[in-house]
């Protein structure tokens, strides 16, 4: 796998003089920020010279800062981190199934290798101990809100997905200590998911995100998931990163199962208490 340019960063630091250190550290811990920034706010904000960042920018092989800005920009465009065969309009039904599958399969094991299990957990302590839950998402991150609702509901918590800008901001400014909003966002960086989970925490509510850990979602909630967004940007790719949150519902279903004393946590029908009928 390609080194990513944050990944030389760090493993550089190391042996940088404190000054380019310094500058090490904010782009480590704010790279959606610099590439938006100009060279002079960050040589103000990691108190050096502009000679600093510009040798800083020298010492990973890029002429200037606005060339080094443009690499890191690259360097967190979301990409698939593992085997992936594109899918174009020339491949028969056969190729098209094999490759989604295959495709799925090998994002589902970069998440398994991927995911924090203590993230996890955290998410789920959250959860199981709060009064009411609203479920929030945007887009097709909706149809995990909705799944997220339906498992939740089975296992007896008081929930509901709020799907709807106007909906989801009147519950989020009604929000109050002992409730959580869970937030489902592949990049983390919808305006409307921030500033729900900031009315929410402002009302005293906690928020787990379920969302890319370096971005802002992430940045105003109590516990985040981290799960990369895998997806590329070909013609018909499928929306791996959905697979995985809907991964990550199951998971914070059966640790909050086996934390309640379920008998069978990791089968959802053993919770059910709705009964289908069958013919």
């Amino acid at each position: 796998m390609t080194v990513s340019l944050l990944q030389r960063i760090l493993h550089e630091r190391e042996e940088m003089r404190p000054a380019e250190r310094r500058v090490a550290d904010y782009v480590g811990t704010a790279p959606s920020e610099v590439i938006h920034m100009s060279m002079a706010r960050l040589s103000e904000l990691c108190s050096v010279s502009d000679p600093t960042i510009m040798r800083f920018c020298r010492r990973f092989g890029f002429d200037g800062y606005q060339d080094f800005k443009l690499n890191l920009a690259q360097s967190l465009v979301p990409s698939a981190p593992f085997a992936y065969e594109q899918i174009t309009p020339q491949d028969s039904i056969g190729n098209i199934v094999r490759k989604t599958c295959r495709n799925s399969l090998n994002a589902v094991q970069r998440l398994a290798e991927d995911l924090d299990p203590e993230q996890v957990a955290e998410g789920a302590q959250l959860l199981q101990a709060a009064s009411w839950t609203g479920i929030y998402a945007t887009g097709i991150s909706e149809v995990n809100a909705l799944d997220a609702e339906h498992k939740f509901q089975r296992l007896g918590m008081r929930c509901q997905a709020l799907l709807g800008k106007q909906r989801q901001w009147m519950h989020a400014e009604s929000a109050r200590p002992g409730d959580v909003a869970l937030i489902f966002s592949q990049s983390g960086h919808t305006k409307q998911m921030v500033e729900v989970a900031t009315a929410a925490r402002a009302g005293g509510a906690r928020v787990v995100a379920v969302a890319a850990g370096d971005s802002p979602l992430a940045r105003v909630s109590d516990a985040v998931i981290a799960v990369l967004p895998y997806d590329r940007t070909e013609l018909m790719t499928p929306l791996a990163s959905r697979l995985n949150h809907h991964l990550v519902t199951n998971m914070l279903v059966t640790a909050i199962a086996i934390a309640s004393g379920s008998e069978f946590p990791d089968q959802l029908p053993a919770l059910d208490s709705w009964q289908t009928d069958k013919i």
